[in-house]
């Protein structure tokens, strides 16, 4: 079992312990047994009540340490588990995880957990009954040879039904694990969808009852199956084990004429193993869920380990730069379809009901690539006729760079990844040739309809992607995963998608809230929200409030490049207006690279350049008009 497997390779000698302690348990066990037997006799031996006092301290010490060392060893298991799992997740390319989706990954990180915590939690007693059943047959076997063969024998008959029962229950808790993602995915959709549901009566209805409630009843069903199939195994167990018990009572010990202490001996010592048995059954479905559980989180482990691991980057720690040059030239990336499955084919002894993660889930062609990973698509009203334009305010060069400079960088889903030249055959959208120069001081504007590859060239930008081809330079140092982290840290970006933190993480410095509170002056919701030691008072405000905080923290960065994604977009139109002429002309002036995602074509006037994007192809760029 790969759970058992599994707490070993967190800690052999914690496990060698514990077993230990659990054996000792079960020989006190075993020992007392025998005093009780020996007290109960025909013979009437009175016993040593201080001997007996003295096993059931033993049987209470053993017991308890092996559970205290069993309890810590899984708990530590536990958190290195999720401390694993969640630095994998981190660690992992931005593209998978959105191909993974939200539902995967909360699946995983709680129900999985959850399971595999319950399983974890019930070893320390399955450990301490087997000891004691591995007791109490030792005592059998010296109190009887024929009785101790008689009664393994029919044990291992009971255990074989049981187990061809178990093969069927675990089919089933594996269906259900699979049934969950969809589950947690119908939960997600009604919280973020409830707008929707509740003005479409027909959608609301049919959602709930084939989707959400659909899911909830298969789920039902095949808990009920599993438990239902596992109670009946189990009642099979118990019916082998009294018909043994009879027929050692009523006809072994009549045939071979066994005498009464031997019979009074077996009875207390199958007695004596009643609830430890019980107990370790009862158990065994919690292990089977666990088993499921661990298998599934690491097949989603082994996806994103089929990547590389971000948190191994190289990172040097070194200042950002003071004003940021970046040049594109050839820039190019390509999503992968289902041609093109993400990561290598599933490693073996991965099920088939794994490879699904191994490989990331069914694709989809992603016609939308700049909607940021949502399920529904923005609507963009930009014309597609030719931009205006202008000449560049500030003297910079309007035309596009000059021709590549050197080697295109890593594949963006890990170094040396294979496909370096170009699209290869079969994959998904494609974003580029991009070339394209963004200068310290100026306003650049990105328009294009939706699915043009907006964010995905945000996201380039960024270097929340690696381009697989050309090359993407900061003040003429190239880019790629050598330096990737470090570049990062020379952005702050709002996009569409944002997420607000309540607290200011990696924030320091005793004018914190004093710098948070201007800002919140400045961009007119010191009314809404207030700050303490770095911990904002709400976030549960309106889109457009929050995407002001978002602003606050971009501000509090203070990086030499911004980069905003339909960031007016629910703006009042004062504040709009606030946001284009004075914030980001205040931004400019102050020597920062500013990036614009927007179709607000009444301010394209303010931009130094424009660059128009359709279906991944940069098909206009230059100045603006005045």
């Amino acid at each position: 079992m790969k759970l058992i497997r599994f707490l070993f390779a967190v800690s052999w000698v914690g496990i060698f312990a514990a077993v230990v302690m659990g054996l000792i348990g079960g020989a006190a066990n075993a020992f007392l047994v025998t005093q009780i037997n020996a007290v109960v006799g025909p013979e009437g031996d009175s016993g040593s009540w201080q001997k007996f006092a003295l096993t059931i301290a033993v049987v209470i010490a053993a017991g308890l340490a092996s559970q205290i060392l069993l309890i810590r060893l899984a708990q530590d298991a536990i958190y290195r588990l999720r401390a694993k799992l969640s630095a994998g997740v981190v660690s992992a390319p931005l593209e998978h995880l959105e191909r993974l989706g939200t539902h995967r990954l909360l699946a995983t990180l709680t129900e999985d957990v959850r399971s595999l915590s319950m399983a974890v939690s019930a070893i320390p007693s399955m450990c301490v009954d087997v000891a004691t059943i591995a007791g109490c047959l030792v005592f059998l076997a010296i109190l009887s040879g024929p009785l101790f063969a008689i009664t393994v024998g029919s044990t291992l008959i009971a255990i074989g039904c049981v187990e061809t029962v178990l093969k069927y229950v675990r089919a089933l808790f594996r269906s259900v694990r699979e049934h969950e993602d969809d589950l947690i995915s119908s939960f997600h959709s009604v919280s973020v969808g409830i707008k929707e549901l509740k003005l479409h009566r027909g959608r609301r209805r049919e959602f709930m009852d084939d989707k959400l409630l659909g899911t909830a009843e298969q789920l039902r069903r095949k808990n009920i199956d599993a438990g239902t199939k596992f109670a009946i195994g189990q009642g099979l167990g118990q019916v082998l084990q009294l018909a043994t018990m009879a027929a050692i009572l009523f006809g072994v010990a009549v045939a071979m004429d066994l005498p009464q202490e031997t019979l009074i001996g077996y009875v207390i010592v199958t007695t004596f193993l009643a609830m430890p048995m019980q107990n370790f059954m009862h158990r065994i479905p919690d292990l089977l869920r666990g088993d499921v559980a661990l298998k599934k989180i690491q097949s989603l482990e082994l996806s994103m380990e089929a990547l590389h691991d971000e948190q191994a980057l190289p990172y040097v720690p070194r200042p950002v730069v003071e004003t940021a040059r970046l040049e594109l030239t050839g820039l190019g990336y390509t999503y992968l379809t289902e041609q093109g499955p993400l990561g290598p084919p599933p490693p073996p002894g991965v099920e088939p009901e794994e490879a699904e993660l191994v490989l990331g889930p069914p694709p989809q062609s992603i016609a939308h690539p700049d909607v940021n990973g949502s399920d529904g698509g923005r609507a963009e009203l930009v014309s597609d006729g030719p931009l205006l334009q202008r000449p560049s305010r500030r003297g910079r060069p309007s035309g596009p760079p000059p021709g590549r400079q050197g080697p295109p960088p890593p594949d963006g889903r890990g170094p040396g990844g294979p496909h370096l030249g170009g699209p290869p055959p079969g994959h998904g959208f494609h974003l580029g040739p991009v070339d394209a120069v963004f200068e310290p001081g100026a306003i650049t504007f990105i328009v294009g309809g939706n699915g043009s590859g907006k964010s995905t060239l945000a996201k380039l930008i960024t270097g929340l992607y690696v381009p697989q081809t050309g090359s993407l330079t900061l003040n003429g140092e190239r880019i790629d995963h050598q330096n990737i982290e470090w570049f990062r840290q020379n952005t702050a970006a709002i996009f569409t998608d944002f997420h607000l933190f309540d607290d200011y993480l990696g924030f320091d410095g005793p004018d914190l809230d004093d710098r948070v509170r201007h800002y919140l002056q400045m961009l007119r919701i010191d009314d809404k929200v207030t700050v303490r030691d770095g911990h904002l008072s709400t976030v549960s405000l309106s889109q457009g409030q929050r995407k002001r905080l978002a602003l606050v923290t971009a501000l509090l960065e203070d990086r030499p490049i911004y980069l905003f994604d339909e960031w007016a977009a629910d703006q009042e139109p004062q504040f709009r207006d606030t946001f284009y002429r004075e914030i980001l002309a205040d931004l400019a002036a102050r020597g920062k690279t500013v990036i614009v995602i927007t179709h607000d074509d009444r301010y394209f006037d303010i931009a130094d350049r424009l660059i128009k994007l359709e279906v991944g192809k940069v098909v206009e760029s230059s100045g603006a008009q005045v």
